[in-house]
C-alpha cells in the first residue's frame, strides 16, 4: 500500500515546484495512477499538455516499445500573465491518515461543507478520489482514479486522493 500512496506525493511535490519555478515542461515517471490524475488536471485546464514519451523526450510512437523503466509521461506547464494555473495541489490521504468518503460525505465537500475533517472545496478546487473496485455494482478489476464530482455523479465513495487549485 505505501507505493500507491507515494506516487501522488511525489507528483504533488514535484508539480508544485515545477509551477513555481515557471519551467514550460518537465517529466515525470509513468504509472498508471501518475496518468490519472495528470489526465484530470489536463481535462479542468491546469495543465497545457500531456505526452507519453522517453526520458529524454516526448515521443509517443516509441512509448509501447520502452522499457518501463525509459517510461516517462511529459506535461506542458500553463501560465497566465506570469503566474502559474497549478497553485496548490496537496495530498490529503497519507500512509497514516487515509480519508475514505462515502457518497454523502463526498457531496458535502463538493458543495463546500466540511466532513471527516477535511474542509469544503471551495471555487476553482478539484478533489481526485480512487473509487474502489466492486463486482457487486459492476465495476471489476482495478481502483478508478476519478474527478470528485465524476464519482458524486455515479453514486460512488472512495478514497480522497488530491486537491488541486
Amino acid at each position: 500500500m505505501p507505493q500507491l500512496l507515494a506516487a501522488p506525493h511525489r507528483l504533488c511535490s514535484h508539480l508544485q515546484n515545477v509551477s513555481r519555478g515557471a519551467v514550460a515542461r518537465t517529466a515525470i515517471p509513468y504509472s498508471e495512477s501518475s496518468l490519472a490524475i495528470t489526465s484530470i488536471l489536463l481535462r479542468h485546464g491546469l495543465i497545457s499538455t500531456l505526452t507519453l514519451g522517453s526520458r529524454t523526450e516526448p515521443i509517443p510512437s516509441i512509448f509501447p516499445s520502452l522499457d518501463v523503466a525509459e517510461r516517462r509521461i511529459w506535461i506542458g506547464m500553463k501560465y497566465r500573465s506570469g503566474l502559474p494555473v497549478l497553485r496548490h495541489m496537496n495530498v490529503v490521504s497519507k500512509g497514516s491518515f487515509r480519508v475514505i468518503l462515502d457518497n454523502a460525505e463526498l457531496g458535502r465537500i463538493l458543495t463546500g461543507r466540511r466532513a471527516k475533517n477535511v474542509a469544503g472545496i471551495s471555487m476553482g478546487e478539484i478533489l481526485v478520489v480512487r473509487t474502489p473496485a466492486n463486482a457487486k455494482i459492476g465495476r471489476k478489476g482495478r481502483d478508478t482514479i476519478m474527478d470528485g464530482w465524476e464519482a458524486w455523479r455515479a453514486g460512488l465513495g472512495g478514497e480522497l486522493m488530491v486537491r488541486v487549485a
